[in-house]
């Protein structure tokens, strides 16, 4: 396959994107399932060339202002033009060289690309990237010295992390293994059992994965499951399970004793969560649809609930940049909500001296320290628990922060809380609604986000 091809394929996929609720990872995994004929290398090409136009998307979107259809299209020959300073006519060759369906040439479109020579000083927001809308919750994230740097941060590509599963194997065997294969390592800074590959992407069906010796997990995610210190004696909850990431982290971290809930109002999620641990040999975790009959059979059951809450993602920008083009002020606000809901349904779950780890991949503080300000007002019997890493520079004020700048992780949020005594026991420090757990309603957010609760 050739460069005409991608261009075409690309403009294609941002067309189905930018005209449909689904994520961009999952329309381009759908396109890959359908066209299996596509190698490898052309997969790679396709993607990353999606992925910069995505980096790019604001510059992009002022420059095609008044394009009313084909928007695949034209943000492609804009990107190509801006960003490669490819010539107008070399454009317009390679792109109807094959005369594919969709892009027969049109006299606009050389008017089109001969526009984009017009002069432009494009505002911070289309410099940096993010939407004009979201910059006030930004700035709150940030000091102003600090701002420009972050963005920047935010806007480049991701890293990919490994977490070593020590149930099965350790460090240096799977070093040596992917080493052997070609890989570039290094040890990633902060979680002690992980990996960074430093030249390549690692597919799905490599056998370090295949067969469950590590997972694909970001180094701040890691960490989140530090927080919990979870032991072999524990019994604990991860209520927004998902597809079992972290659950996977606390078995090894628990030797595979004591029990995990892994808890999910999603079905498809929770059974891919049961692929995970049975390949991971992961023996302590059990899956359960979460309902308001669970929460109430296990009030003040557990020494550990982790709220890994759904969020806006803002922190992921580096893995998922297509996010930052959906996303919207409602969807912030139905999110507050929804994570305001889950810490209600969390705290009826932690026993007295239990902890509550609260923790999200977002950057805005709205999601972050002012919902735990909140859940502090409201439920007075917990306190907030100072979190200790031995490298001080991820915390900030007793909270785990991370950022790609400060630390070259995702943007990633936690806190720690202990409940000081029994909220059966507290009935004067409750109303009335806080004696029983909150009613589970899993379609609270907008259908542009990923659910994960």
């Amino acid at each position: 396959m050739n460069l005409i091809n991608h261009f075409h394929i690309v403009a294609s996929l941002l067309d189905i994107f930018f005209h449909s609720p689904t994520p961009f990872d999952i329309t381009l995994h759908k396109f890959f399932r359908k066209n299996k004929w596509i190698g490898a290398n052309d997969r790679r090409e396709i993607a990353e060339l999606s992925y910069a136009v995505f980096r790019n998307f604001e510059m992009l979107q002022l420059r095609t202002t008044n394009i009313t259809t084909n928007y695949g299209k034209y943000f492609v020959l804009a990107y190509l033009k801006l960003q490669k300073k490819m010539p107008d006519q070399q454009i317009l060759d390679l792109s109807y060289k094959n005369n594919t369906p969709g892009w027969q040439y049109e006299d606009f479109d050389a008017k089109f690309l001969k526009s984009l020579d017009a002069p432009l000083d494009p505002p911070t927001y289309a410099k940096l990237n993010y939407p004009l809308w979201l910059e006030p919750y930004l700035q709150r994230a940030f000091p102003p010295e600090c701002f420009e740097n972050e963005m920047l941060a935010l806007n480049q590509p991701s890293t990919v992390d490994l977490r070593i599963n020590t149930l099965k194997s350790d460090k240096n065997t799977v070093r040596k293994m992917l080493t052997d294969d070609g890989f570039q390592l290094e040890d990633l800074k902060f979680a002690p059992e992980g990996l960074r590959i430093l030249n390549a992407r690692i597919g799905r069906n490599n056998p370090i994965l295949r067969c469950g010796l590590a997972e694909i997990q970001a180094e701040g995610s890691q960490l989140i499951t530090k927080i919990c210190h979870a032991s072999p004696q524990n019994i604990v909850v991860d209520l927004c399970a998902g597809a079992g990431g972290k659950t996977l982290a606390l078995a090894a971290d628990m030797q595979n004793k004591g029990r995990i809930f892994a808890l999910d109002t999603n079905a498809v999620r929770l059974s891919q969560a049961k692929i995970r641990l049975r390949r991971a040999n992961v023996n302590n975790a059990f899956c359960q649809e979460l309902t308001n009959k669970w929460i109430k059979r296990h009030a003040e059951c557990a020494d550990i609930v982790l709220v890994d809450a759904p969020c806006s993602g803002t922190g992921t920008w580096r893995r998922n940049p297509e996010m930052r083009s959906k996303l919207s002020e409602n969807d912030i606000q139905e999110l507050i909500q929804l994570q305001q809901k889950i810490l209600d349904t969390a705290q009826y779950i932690v026993k007295k001296n239990g902890k509550l780890v609260y923790a999200t991949c977002s950057i805005l503080v709205e999601e972050n320290e002012d919902q735990i300000k909140k859940f502090l007002e409201k439920y007075p019997f917990f306190q907030k628990k100072n979190i200790d890493f031995d490298e001080i520079s991820l915390c900030s004020n007793g909270y785990l922060r991370l950022s790609p700048a400060n630390h070259g992780t995702d943007g990633f949020f936690a806190a720690l809380l202990e409940k000081k005594e029994s909220a059966l026991d507290c009935k004067p420090l409750l109303q009335e609604n806080k004696k029983t757990p909150p009613e589970i309603n899993s379609g609270a957010t907008s259908s542009n986000l990923i659910q994960k609760f």
